[in-house]
């Protein structure tokens, strides 16, 4: 009886392996989409919370708007995440990359009012665009009433 491997065992030895590679780099891709995904929805929730914070100070209008693009968002240098999330300055819709729309709706009669702000990720449907709306109540001050004396 001789010694040494058959073709048979190589060639099994080879499938073996090509099957743990595919595996493998399946796994991979998966990984690397996911962590696309959770990027995406990070900026769009940075970006929410940017616009709320924005509004809340007076810089944005308290006012309902549709699809208003994202743009003049600054970071430093060291915030990615942001950084690149500006729209591009030739103007043209497919440039922008995220736009946002702001709802406004009154509570009660007290000055309680709902600002609900979404940021979408400018991507086709079966791109699955990152969403992310976030909702918060603010007391309106009430405004004061001129007194003539």
């Amino acid at each position: 009886m001789k010694k040494g491997i058959t073709i048979l065992e190589v060639l099994l030895a080879l499938l073996i392996l090509g099957g743990a590679a595919a595996i493998l780099g399946q796994i991979s891709r998966n990984a690397l989409r996911n962590a696309s995904d959770v990027r995406d929805f990070t900026q769009a929730e940075l970006l929410a919370e940017s616009i709320l914070a924005k509004v809340r100070v007076g810089i944005i209008e308290m006012e309902p708007v549709t699809d208003q693009p994202v743009s003049n968002f600054t970071a430093s240098a060291s915030d990615d995440v942001i950084e690149d999330t500006n729209a591009v300055v030739s103007g043209s819709t497919a440039d922008v990359l995220w736009y946002y729309t702001l709802e406004v709706n009154q509570i009660d009669d007290y000055g309680l009012v709902e600002l609900a702000v979404t940021v979408r990720q400018n991507k086709a449907a079966e791109e699955h665009p990152a969403v992310c709306r976030l909702v918060r109540w603010f007391a309106l001050e009430p405004e004061e009433e001129e007194t003539s004396e």
